[in-house]
């Protein structure tokens, strides 16, 4: 008999009995496995041929109990398997599938058997089928078509255009996948082959030399892997849109050119543009169809809802964000990828607020027919985290932001900037080449870049850092005329000697006791690592279970009593969010039979609360049934967001919803709403 080694999942099938010292059932193998009952009994077929190998007896398998292995075999097992190289199996979670199995269809121009599917993602048929399910339902999104013909298998129909751009919107979130080789049939992937691969990102690279650049983390390889399938494809594509002249001049096309003479033109342009696209906006020369406002604003409502906040200058955001869109649309439509180096600070320093806005994106999404990438998402977090904060206070010092990096970008950092000090005003914001013009009318400069100029200039992050926050307070300390008198101490001399000896916490505390002594300095608190989540609000006496009530209105009136009898909102409250209703219609059932009611912080609202009424007889919002009514009573437009997101994630879980329509006790929904634990998404959230 040939002797041979085991594969990762047969290794980890024999780790998970050696962990049980009895019977171990076939189901809650497969459970911890996550493949079927079948995939097991032939894992087991292969374990006792490897045992045998070894002169070792099979696995004891017993009705209705399951597998053993006996004192003996566990010592003998243990002992090759710690001869052998460690291996851990990585089981693909239905999404990442999902993923694979839709860079495998655009990958190929011939039809794709099922059993591909199987090897490469290591599931049955009847898991491949099921996958293939979900994958058609997608492509119905963008007005593609799974066609399955029978002795061939399956393959995609409809624009090459967009096929390329889904490719890259999906590849982008298995590359680590793919660059570990953490997928069971890795070598079976018919998408990606590492030597061609390489090849062709090594040329890249070389273009990307000489245009003396340096283009996002991910993008070259992906881009390198969609040119090999296009090469591979042959297949011709249509450029529109596009003024084409302009990019015959631009470098990227003559770099193109010049590495890839083997693509014809029209694909030396689509290469040139996403070279191009990812730095610059390419030229177009038709006007775009899609009505940018009508999206920004749907945009902007959609984020109002979820996030349960109204903006101020709701006109001016709207105008912003429509910029935005009628630049990136070109981008959603030929899945050019964009640079944006503060995307991972974003989702980092602002979770809440980016999964909020993912969610808000999909109505546009849906709009548009169009995938929008995670890194336009993080530009569009940008622009509403620009717009949160609000000043009610009169500036003394005059400040001028020096920022390239874009509008929202900006805006984000105007807004952090504002709300470090009561005395800040930022006159303007502009590139470097006009920043000296502006030192005559100005106290200093806030700038991401290196700027020389005749007033201080203060370098600073994008996304600014507990140090740059502390390095602009002591400058706006230094620019006091509020001191003490006493050998004219300044509170950024006592910062910066006593910070050598603290550390920051203990240094903000002594920056908080000294305030008072240097008149109106104020410190931006320290921004929180977690945000205020609905376990920390959410009470069992705040929840409620009844049969049923009138109307809309007794819902609204009946599940705000908990916090009306806290003195957490007042009757007041309770009124504005009937109004609004009555005013707006049923805009507050927000998900499939959730109501989430609220209205503004200063419509009556003493501190942050939530409270839950679980009804047994649906109550109807106009003709949309409701069987929970929650209240937000918000103190001002951020620190709910993370409520909000909870909330979210609660009610898009298929497990959450059932549950709680069989919960007729407060402290069952309490215990449901607080120890559910949701998968994190880290890519796409619901794509």
């Amino acid at each position: 008999m040939q002797l041979w080694s085991l594969d990762t999942r047969c290794t980890t099938m024999l780790n998970v009995l050696l962990t049980h010292q009895d019977y171990v059932s076939i189901s809650e193998i497969a459970k911890t496995l996550n493949v079927s009952r079948r995939s097991i009994y032939y894992d087991l077929e292969k374990i006792n041929e490897w045992l045998q190998a070894h002169h070792i007896g099979f696995i004891q398998v017993e009705r209705n109990r399951g597998l053993f292995l006996s004192s003996v075999q566990r010592e003998k097992i243990s002992e090759l398997l710690k001869s052998d190289q460690e291996l851990t199996y990585y089981f693909l979670q239905p999404k990442e599938r999902m993923q694979l199995i839709l860079c495998s269809l655009f990958g190929q121009s011939e039809p794709v058997f099922v059993d591909y599917f199987c090897q490469v993602c290591d599931v049955s048929r009847n898991t491949a089928f099921n996958d293939l399910k979900t994958v058609r339902a997608k492509l119905n999104k963008y007005d593609l078509e799974l066609i399955f013909e029978p002795h061939n298998g399956y393959r995609v129909e409809g624009s090459l255009v967009m096929q390329r751009a889904l490719f890259l919107y999906y590849f982008e979130p298995i590359i680590p996948l793919i660059q570990n080789r953490s997928i069971p049939g890795f070598k079976d992937l018919n998408f990606y082959d590492p030597q061609e691969v390489e090849v062709i990102m090594k040329q890249l690279k070389r273009i990307e030399e000489r245009l003396q650049t340096n283009y996002v983390s991910g993008m070259l390889f992906s881009l390198s892997t969609l040119i090999r399938n296009i090469i591979r494809r042959k297949e011709a594509i249509v450029i529109e849109e596009v003024d084409t002249e302009e990019i015959f001049q631009s470098q990227e096309f003559q770099l193109v050119k010049i590495y890839f003479p083997q693509l014809n033109e029209n694909e030396q342009i689509y290469l040139a543009m996403h070279l191009l696209g990812s730095r610059v906006q390419v030229p177009t020369v038709i006007e775009q169809k899609e009505d940018v406002i009508e999206l920004a604003k749907l945009l902007v409502n959609d984020f109002e809802m979820l996030a349960c906040i109204i903006f101020d200058e709701k006109e001016q955001l709207i105008s912003m964000i429509a910029h935005h869109l009628k630049m990136s649309i070109y981008r959603y439509k030929y899945g050019i990828q964009i640079g944006n180096p503060l995307m991972a600070d974003i989702r980092a320093s602002y979770p809440d607020l980016f999964d909020l806005t993912v969610k808000a994106a999909r109505g546009i999404k849906k709009k548009l027919g169009l995938p929008i990438p995670d890194a336009e998402i993080a530009y569009i977090t940008m622009h509403f985290g620009g717009f949160l904060r609000q000043r009610n206070i009169t500036p003394s010092s005059r400040i001028l932001l020096v920022c390239p990096n874009g509008i929202s970008t900006a805006n984000m950092l105007k807004s952090e900037v504002e709300s470090l000090h009561p005395n800040i005003e930022v006159v303007a914001i502009v590139p470097i080449e006009e920043a000296e013009r502006y030192s005559s009318r100005i106290d200093f400069i806030i700038s991401t870049v290196d700027v020389n100029a005749t007033v201080p200039v203060i370098r600073v992050n994008p996304i600014i850092s507990e140090d740059d926050r502390l390095r602009i307070l002591s400058r706006i300390a230094r620019s006091s005329t509020t001191k003490v008198k006493s050998n004219q101490i300044t509170m950024d001399k006592i910062v910066k000697v006593v910070g050598q000896y603290l550390n920051d916490d203990q240094l903000e505390r002594v920056i908080l006791e000294l305030q008072p002594l240097f008149g109106a300095i104020e410190t931006h608190e320290r921004r929180k690592q977690m945000s205020i989540r609905l376990k920390d609000v959410l009470t069992p006496s705040h929840i409620q279970v009844l049969h049923r009530v009138s109307d809309w209105r007794s819902a609204l009136t009946v599940a705000s009593q908990p916090l009306l009898e806290e003195n957490i909102i007042t009757e007041q409250y309770i009124s504005a969010m009937i109004a609004n209703v009555e005013y707006y219609g049923p805009y507050i059932v927000i998900a499939p039979y959730l109501a989430l009611g609220h209205a503004l912080p200063s419509d009556g609202v003493h501190s942050l609360g939530v409270s839950v009424l679980k009804l047994q007889e649906d109550v109807y919002f106009e003709d949309r049934p409701v069987s929970v009514v929650m209240i937000l009573a918000p103190v001002d437009k951020q620190s709910h967001l993370g409520i909000m997101k909870d909330i979210m994630d609660l009610f898009n879980d298929v497990q959450f919803v059932s549950e709680m329509a069989d919960c007729d006790l407060p402290q069952h929904i309490f215990d449901l709403m607080v120890n559910l634990k949701k998968e994190d998404e880290d890519q796409d959230y619901g794509d």
